[in-house]
């Protein structure tokens, strides 16, 4: 999934989606975006100490690339981003020739299997070119990749979802998801009406809720189409549609 950003918008403000968030771009001219990262998402077992990622370079110029790490976690129905040790990156910056390839790895520096699953983001930026004879604004590339670690003695963690719509003083509606499970969970294609035929009212990638988390949406449908009427979504990339069974009222 992807979305665009403009500049360097610091991470903890950054789109938290494995996504890729805008090209290099001037004004006055353009060349097509060159930094790619494979895969989008890092999965780590209890012991495993250590994955990799790739990034390449598909332009016709060198590219300068950053990669950080971050703790990933949800407040006040929103991500967050802070700086952790708990993973590092190496090597942190690099340099990529027209057509280059590297590996990064992501390695754990306290290697004893979790409790509960972990999340992190690995942000890698494009790192702007200092060119005095530049006209116009410039635009980087930003991915933001998730990474999750397993706890001990268990496969991926399940999320348990309870969802709540919320009205606003302007009339505007708000989705809240409360994930009670041991695993996250990724919502996408957001729907309204009977399971086996959901009509999708915001398509792609919403966003996640992290274990014992919660976060809040707004929603792009008038409240009055969502009153007795079932709201879905597709979990974990899921293929059927999955109701978001709403919250009793808070007493």
């Amino acid at each position: 999934m992807s979305a665009l950003e403009r500049g360097r918008t610091p991470p903890s403000t950054a789109a938290v989606c494995a996504c890729a968030l805008l090209a290099l771009l001037g004004l006055g001219q353009a060349r097509a975006a060159s930094l790619q990262v494979a895969p989008t998402s890092l999965q780590l077992s209890a012991r495993q100490n250590a994955e990799a990622l790739w990034v390449s370079n598909s332009g016709s110029a060198p590219v300068s690339v950053q990669a950080r790490v971050f703790r990933w976690s949800q407040r006040d129905g929103r991500d967050q981003l802070d700086p952790t040790t708990d993973l590092v990156v190496s090597p942190p910056m690099q340099s990529l020739a027209a057509g280059q390839q590297q590996l990064i790895r992501v390695v754990r520096a306290q290697p004893e299997p979790p409790d509960a699953q972990l999340s992190y983001r690995v942000i890698v930026d494009e790192v702007p070119t200092l060119d005095p004879n530049r006209e116009g604004m410039q635009f980087v590339l930003r991915y933001s990749l998730p990474v999750f670690i397993q706890p001990a003695g268990s496969a991926a963690g399940k999320p348990e979802l309870q969802s709540s719509v919320l009205t606003q003083p302007d009339g505007k509606v708000m989705l809240e998801v409360h994930n009670r499970g041991d695993g996250y969970a990724q919502l996408a294609d957001l729907a309204v009406g009977p399971l086996d035929r959901p009509q999708v009212f915001q398509p792609g990638l919403i966003g996640y809720v992290l274990s014992g988390q919660t976060m809040r949406w707004p929603l792009d449908i008038p409240a009055t189409r969502l009153a007795g009427a079932t709201l879905s979504a597709k979990i974990n990339g899921g293929a059927q549609a999955t109701p978001l069974s709403p919250t009793p009222p808070a007493r």
